[in-house]
């Protein structure tokens, strides 16, 4: 799995260059803090989510223009993910995981709300790999292993802002609905346990 992952960032990285290229493309990096919680389900036992977690993106974005409003955007984030659950006996487990994700999303910009600031809708979806996974406590024993992709909707909304000839300031929100079961593999113990991501995110970042 470490050389698929390898392989899709490479991947990337040429799909980003060679979109660069390409007039009127704009190249940005984005600073993002996200609220990171799950969906918990088990068949077998009663089990809820554990609460919510504050952690920190970042990445790079290109947002390519199909038309005057309409664009395709994508890029390389780098996304911190918090999987927990609890049960009715009080009984709770935490793992931290963390994803470099390729967003797939078309942008529709609407006219100038105010000289030099519009505003955006933004829908699409995401392809994650997961880099890295560890358990908070070693005597969790629920969860052996996790997924090593994942699959997320995206939508979001927020304004731009044309602070220089080649310089644009953004700030919008996104929420990120994970679709898969980032759960791989459990012990016995745990057999039907089901947990999926939900991200809230503040997304921050300058274009160039």
């Amino acid at each position: 799995m470490k050389r698929l992952s390898i392989k899709s960032i490479f991947f990337l990285l040429f799909i980003i260059s060679a979109v660069s290229t390409s007039a009127q493309t704009r190249l940005g990096v984005k600073l993002a803090p996200v609220v990171t919680s799950n969906r918990v389900t088990n068949d077998a036992q009663s089990v809820d989510n554990d609460g919510a977690a504050f952690k920190m993106s970042v990445g790079l974005i290109v947002d390519k223009p199909l038309s005057d409003t309409y664009f395709l955007s994508s890029g390389l984030v780098y996304i911190p993910k918090k999987a927990a659950f609890r049960t009715d006996t009080t009984y709770s487990e935490e793992y931290s995981l963390q994803y470099l994700q390729i967003p797939l999303t078309l942008k529709l910009f609407t006219n100038e709300m105010a000289p030099d600031l519009k505003a955006y809708f933004q829908m699409g979806g995401s392809f994650e790999v997961k880099v890295f996974e560890e358990e908070e406590d070693p005597d969790h024993f629920a969860v052996k292993s996790f997924n090593p992709i994942d699959f997320s909707v995206i939508l979001g909304t927020g304004i731009e802002y044309r602070a220089g000839i080649n310089t644009t300031l953004f700030g919008g929100v996104s929420y990120q609905r994970g679709l898969i079961n980032a759960v791989n593999e459990t012990d016995a113990r745990a057999d039907d346990l089901q947990i999926r991501n939900t991200v809230l995110s503040i997304d921050l970042g300058v274009k160039f």
